[in-house]
């Protein structure tokens, strides 16, 4: 039987303690349920056509009688509130409450959460993948650290009290979302001494939270937020070592501090999460009056990210495409479920139709001009048809036309300029070059470079343009032509290429500028299998390695994506359609180790 009290609590949740919080129109998916718990339970709901998360309390919790359960409801009550408060992209939206129709005779309805939904928590997102891009981990801390700042600079601030990988949830995209307020508290001079004793999850709580009488505030989420990066980094629940540990020289016991506590992981953080090192130290200290605040680990998070873009542009990957793809044909979950996962391979094969060829199948060795050997590995089939089946329709947005029709396109893409070039049909050697302005929608030409089937690259910030033929004579050409903004002309600021190249493949990683085959003679059959390699800040001039190309291409299409350099051929020196991808480490291309042909 419920007890009065929590009757009356549950009643005045269904009166005007809630009703300005009421969504209308709330639609149940067969009650299909997404997640599930100890204190409640997640299902699908729809809003406007919006599939939305649902989060109810189980009933069975609420049979009891006492202060416990009256605990469950003001909790869940004050989620509701806190979050109704809450507007943030880092922050899970939540919507509204709704109250689904029960058994009259049980005398009460208990308000249903509804929030946006979301594809994966970080617990379970970390656990299923492993070699995690480093692009996609610092975004995640970033993300998270956004979140909190929005929470602590809040009017008064609010602490989360509970941040751990459960309670951080991913979208489809990898944005990082913080989730589950209940035991989120507004931090006032007047509940400062009035704190509950380790309110969350006991590995990512502070010292202070362990006290007697606990006295802690905003600090105690910064400190969390290290354990945040220790999971994300080491992909590994981080586990703190005792308090004290048994000294053999003193033959004494000793307290350990929090950094001591955790040094195993503080040294398991890879080389990716080696520059958050020291600021992780700083939000484990265990003074709280010590721990930087959260805008600091923002500004310096912020700032290791901006470091690692430079250092690694290249930031789709395979992990996107095979991880986007899962999540979008429904491997949907909260926090506290544990649902059963498809295998990537499972979810590819089951798309395709077909079997995903073995390893030994898919590598193939290549000999290379001189004694060391690297090896090109056909690339695993990729998971388009998970996209491409007709599951999810997603919109196109028409652009502003091109001034003229053209063929053989090349795009390349700097901030918010796209810059396209191409052959008109009226004159093969009238290359053009055309610049869109995103901002503007707008189209603008550029004065012709000289040379067309070249290859547009954005090359330390500037407009270049690699190889094809010279307009003026129809020969294949060695040429490197750099747009002048100043003079709005095109000048050989690079220097030309060791060999004459039409429609070669060109990639920048990093500092270098990578160039493949090409067609080299006077008919398309004489093509290239080398690889030139420029260092453009030395911009000393190109160098030749001794890794050949597993068949001679030329048209063809180079990315760099997982450490690998990858590469596709639309024809090779039989004119003949290739439609095998092959792959190599990249540093093994580019290292002078490997050699240099002059």
């Amino acid at each position: 039987m419920m007890s009065n009290p929590l009757k009356k609590r549950l009643n005045m949740a269904a009166g005007d303690d809630l009703q300005h919080l009421v969504l209308k129109g709330i639609e149940e998916v067969n009650q299909k349920e997404i997640g599930r718990g100890a204190y409640g339970r997640v299902y699908e709901v729809k809003y406007c056509e919006m599939t939305c998360a649902a989060k109810e309390l189980h009933s069975i919790l609420l049979e009891g009688q006492g202060e416990v359960e009256r605990r469950f409801v003001d909790s869940f009550l004050r989620e509701c509130h806190q979050c109704s408060k809450l507007r943030h992209p880092n922050i899970i939206q939540f919507l509204g409450v709704y109250y689904p129709e029960v058994d009259g005779s049980k005398g009460v309805q208990l308000p249903v959460m509804v929030m946006e939904m979301m594809a994966d928590s970080l617990s379970s997102f970390v656990e299923k993948y492993q070699n995690i891009p480093a692009h996609i981990k610092i975004s995640i801390v970033h993300d998270v650290s956004l979140g909190l700042c929005y929470l602590h600079n809040h009017d008064p601030p609010i602490a989360h009290r509970d941040l751990s990988p459960n309670n951080v949830l991913l979208t489809e995209y990898f944005i990082a979302k913080i989730g589950d307020l209940g035991v989120a508290k507004v931090i006032t001079a007047d509940n400062a001494n009035k704190m509950t004793k380790v309110p969350g999850t006991v590995d990512f709580m502070p010292p202070e939270c362990f006290k007697t009488n606990p006295i802690y505030g905003t600090p105690m989420d910064v400190f969390s937020f290290a354990g945040i990066v220790f999971h994300t980094f080491n992909q590994q629940w981080p586990t703190p070592s005792e308090q004290v540990q048994f000294d053999p020289h003193t033959r004494k016991r000793v307290a350990l501090s929090e950094v001591e506590r955790r040094q195993q992981y503080l040294v398991k953080m890879s080389e990716d999460g080696e520059v958050l090192r020291p600021l992780v130290e700083e939000c484990l200290d265990d003074d709280p009056a010590m721990r930087p605040s959260i805008t600091t680990v923002c500004k310096r998070i912020q700032s290791n990210r901006d470091t690692w873009s430079k250092q690694s542009p290249q930031v789709l990957n395979d992990f996107n495409i095979a991880t986007i793809a899962q999540h979008q044909i429904g491997k949907q979950t909260r926090s506290d479920v544990e649902q059963p996962q498809a295998t990537i391979q499972q979810m590819a094969e089951s798309q395709a139709g077909k079997d995903v060829p073995t390893q030994e199948a898919m590598e193939q060795q290549i000999d290379h001009k001189g004694a060391l050997q690297s090896k090109w590995i056909l690339n695993a089939p990729p998971l388009i048809p998970a996209l491409a089946s007709g599951m999810y329709q997603i919109k196109w947005t028409r652009l502003a036309d091109l001034p003229v029709p053209m063929y053989d396109v090349y795009v390349a893409a700097q901030d918010k300029k796209v810059y396209v070039t191409g052959t008109s049909p009226n004159d093969e050697a009238l290359h053009q070059v055309y610049v869109y302005d995103i901002n503007t929608d707008h189209w603008d030409q550029l004065p012709v470079s000289g040379h067309y089937f070249g290859i547009p690259q954005i090359i330390g910030g500037r407009l270049t343009i690699i190889g094809g033929c010279l307009s003026a004579t129809k020969e294949k050409t060695n040429k490197v032509l750099t747009f002048d903004v100043a003079s709005q002309t095109w000048i050989s600021y690079y220097p030309d290429m060791l060999s004459v190249r039409s429609k070669p493949g060109v990639v920048t990683h990093g500092e270098h500028v990578i160039v493949a085959g090409g067609a080299r003679g006077e008919d398309t059959m004489q093509v290239q299998d080398d690889i030139e390699i420029l260092n453009w800040p030395e911009n000393t001039g190109w160098r030749r390695v001794f890794i050949a190309l597993p068949v001679p291409m030329y048209a063809v299409s180079l990315t760099v994506s997982d450490g690998y350099l990858i590469i596709v051929s639309y024809a090779g020196k039989d004119i003949n359609l290739h439609n095998t991808p092959y792959k190599i480490p990249v540093n093994d291309v580019i290292s002078p180790q490997h050699g240099i042909m002059n």
